[in-house]
């Protein structure tokens, strides 16, 4: 067989003189040892990073904190559930619209107090999903804290034993 591609010729090693050989030694070792963090450098990744974590929590906090108007008060929903979505049963109360009145106009003052009457009444319970027919008509039943939030379709939403950050829903301006 043939020698040379077996084994290659390398060039003898050339001599380096001293000094050089360790200044080479010096650039590998500063190549693969790790730095310190500065106290500039810290800085300069530290403070955009506060910056940008207390701006998310104002955010945040303002998002579900806040109270917003609601865009229409002459039907709101009143949730037997804490559940909003889809799955969520609510009934729907309107105040009736006098006599000679243009129809949709009376808004309801009082969204808690409207809700408040149908769990009294026995209309609704609290975690029932349905709407129940066999009231004793005394209003004496008892009824859960309730939350009124505004939904985002601009519709007032009353929700019993619940908050409206729980929702994540502004809480209802008077």
């Amino acid at each position: 067989m043939n020698d040379s591609l077996d084994e290659p010729r390398l060039p003898r090693p050339r001599p380096m003189p001293p000094h050089r050989r360790a200044a080479r030694a010096e650039l590998l070792a500063r190549a693969i040892t790790r730095r310190p963090w500065s106290w500039r450098r810290r800085t300069v990744v530290a403070v955009p990073l506060a910056g940008a974590v207390a701006l998310g929590t104002i955010g945040a906090f303002a998002f579900v904190a806040h109270q917003e108007p609601a865009a229409q008060r002459n039907t709101i929903r009143c949730y037997s559930t804490s559940k909003w979505d889809d799955d969520g049963f609510y009934s729907e109360v309107a105040k009736a619209v006098p006599a000679g009145e243009v129809a949709g106009s009376a808004v309801i003052g009082d969204v808690l107090d409207a809700c408040a009457t149908l769990f009294r009444q026995g209309f609704l319970r609290e975690g029932d999903s349905r709407l129940h027919e066999d009231t004793d008509g005394a209003a004496t039943r008892p009824v859960p804290r309730l939350a009124a939030c505004v939904l985002p379709s601009g519709q007032v939403a009353v929700f019993p034993n619940a908050t409206c950050r729980q929702q994540e829903l502004p809480d209802l301006a008077e």
